[in-house]
């Protein structure tokens, strides 16, 4: 319950974030794709 476990918070923290932000990326390029072949 010490260093041990701050370094595996911190190794899952970074790869949550990164699929949060990697959603979102893909999310919005979905949106924008969507958008664009109903105003066409």
């Amino acid at each position: 319950m010490g260093p041990t476990r701050l370094l595996t918070s911190a190794k899952l923290r970074m790869p949550v974030s990164e699929s949060v932000a990697v959603r979102l990326w893909g999310i919005s390029f979905i949106v924008e794709r969507e958008t664009a072949q109903t105003t066409n």
